[in-house]
């Protein structure tokens, strides 16, 4: 059975009278590869720590096979205490830590994200990595049968976001080119101007890639998809909504051949007068307000008439 994805969350917070709790020397800890957290405002982070007598959370690592531990969760810590010794401050060179083992680097990169998400603000471009790496490992359990339900809301929660904020993430992955994606991972932009980006066509992402996307403004991104849905031309129009009265017309047919046991009628196929009356009404309604033109106003009418007269109560 997998492990719990929140287990090690709750033992770094457990007792340090615990056996797996080791004073370790600062030499001894080492920074993970797959940490992608940023290490920042260790000054102002260090004279915190200075003020609080020291380290007083548990940092959670991993014995490594050359000697010494891998740091899992604690990078900033392990770098506060180190600039608060090279410059001269009275500090221990002994950290808390958790020794946690792993049976796979799954695993560890799990508690890695978890552990910095849960105790740190984190940018969107450390949002984005999360989102990623947390996505791609949350398919590949539910394929091997481990069951959590829907999977952006399980992301939401283990990120600390809202079930929205995952949506905006899932269309940057299925919709933006990569370029776009490349620009949040660089965090050259944000995760919601990607977003809005993700929701143009591929042309006028290209477009917009071509230039500098870090200078790409939301409401500038708005503007230009407004832009392109009002520059339709009548002939793709005219094919979208012949294609919408086809489907009707055709989910129409479905229903009659099923279900009907009326008379022939003017239409080529056996319609009910109920459901016949009522698409009758949809398409009338819709041509009072459709802006269409007049080829697309004069079939919509061609069809209600037809309609109308499988009509007979």
């Amino acid at each position: 059975m997998a492990k719990t994805m929140l287990s090690n969350l709750a033992a770094i917070a457990q007792n340090t009278a615990s056996s797996n709790i080791r004073m370790i020397d600062i030499d001894e800890l080492h920074p993970s590869s797959g940490n992608f957290f940023e290490v920042r405002n260790i000054p102002e982070f260090a004279s915190t720590i200075l003020g609080q007598g020291g380290v007083k959370d548990n940092l959670l690592v991993t014995p490594l096979e050359s000697g010494g531990y891998e740091i899992i969760s604690g990078h900033r810590r392990t770098a506060a205490v180190r600039y608060l010794l090279d410059n001269g401050k009275a500090i221990s060179r002994l950290l808390p830590c958790l020794v946690q083992s792993y049976d796979n680097d799954a695993d560890k990169q799990l508690d890695l994200i978890l552990c910095n998400v849960a105790t740190r603000q984190i940018s969107d471009q450390e949002l984005w990595r999360s989102y990623e790496e947390l996505d791609s490992l949350l398919k590949e359990r539910k394929e091997a049968g481990e069951k959590f339900g829907s999977i952006r809301d399980y992301l939401a929660g283990l990120l600390h976001v809202s079930a929205a904020q995952v949506s905006k993430m899932q269309n940057v992955t299925h919709n933006a080119i990569a370029p776009v994606k490349e620009a949040v991972a660089n965090g050259d932009i944000s995760i919601h101007t990607a977003n809005e980006i993700a929701k143009l066509p591929e042309q006028q992402q290209e477009e917009l890639a071509a230039g500098d996307l870090s200078e790409v403004k939301p409401k500038e991104v708005r503007k230009k998809k407004v832009a392109t849905s009002s520059n339709f031309s009548e002939d793709t129009a005219e094919h979208f909504n012949n294609q919408k009265l086809e489907e009707q017309v055709t989910s129409t047919e479905a229903i009659a051949q099923e279900e009907s046991s009326s008379a022939n009628s003017n239409l080529s196929i056996e319609l009910d007068p109920r459901e016949a009356a009522l698409l009758s009404m949809t398409l009338t309604g819709y041509l009072s307000e459709c802006k269409e033109s007049e080829s697309v106003k004069d079939e919509l009418r061609g069809i209600i008439k037809k309609l109308d007269t499988a009509v007979t109560f």
